[in-house]
């Protein structure tokens, strides 16, 4: 299977010099069995796949820091109209502030998935800590939906990791 440039790798397509028995890139067997390097190929090719799969649910698991900021954004709106008049003000800024912390990670999370995703969670399980604290009661106010974010972004983290690790093993940027 020769190219008519036959110093780019036929599977990366990355330059390499004529005594390589082995692509500096992709690990390609230059100097292989044409089985070896179908094999190669072949492999290569599911791992992409797996990534192209990967890559939605990372884009997924993104977009929930997005929702858990609409989210946290319109528990503020009610929130604010059944709190105490002394506790309105402190209420809202915490909470404005946390809105743009998820939409900073959210927005974080397209050049740093891994960063964005772990810190997000680490955010998201000290709220729930502190608000255990405050007022214990909290704890099974929406428990079913406070696990399900957990939950997600857990799995979110676990395919940033997958895919990285990927990446990796095919030398992608």
């Amino acid at each position: 299977m020769e190219s008519s440039n036959d110093s780019l790798c036929n599977s990366c397509y990355k330059p390499f010099t004529l005594t390589d028995t082995f692509c500096n890139n992709c690990g390609f067997p230059l100097q292989g069995t044409k089985e070896e390097k179908d094999s190669h190929i072949a492999n290569r090719t599911i791992k992409e796949v797996d990534l192209i799969e990967l890559q939605r649910s990372v884009d997924s698991a993104c977009n929930s820091l997005y929702w858990i900021a609409g989210f946290i954004g319109l528990s503020t709106i009610f929130i604010f109209f059944t709190a105490a008049a002394e506790d309105q003000f402190a209420l809202l800024i915490m909470n404005v502030i946390l809105v743009g912390a998820f939409l900073g990670f959210g927005v974080l999370s397209r050049s740093k998935p891994t960063t964005a995703m772990i810190s997000g969670l680490s955010l998201y399980v000290i709220i729930q800590i502190l608000n255990l604290i405050a007022d214990p009661a909290t704890i099974f106010k929406g428990i079913i939906f406070k696990v399900g974010i957990i939950i997600y972004l857990i799995k979110g983290i676990k395919s940033v990791l997958e895919a990285d690790k990927i990446k990796k093993e095919l030398n992608i940027e």
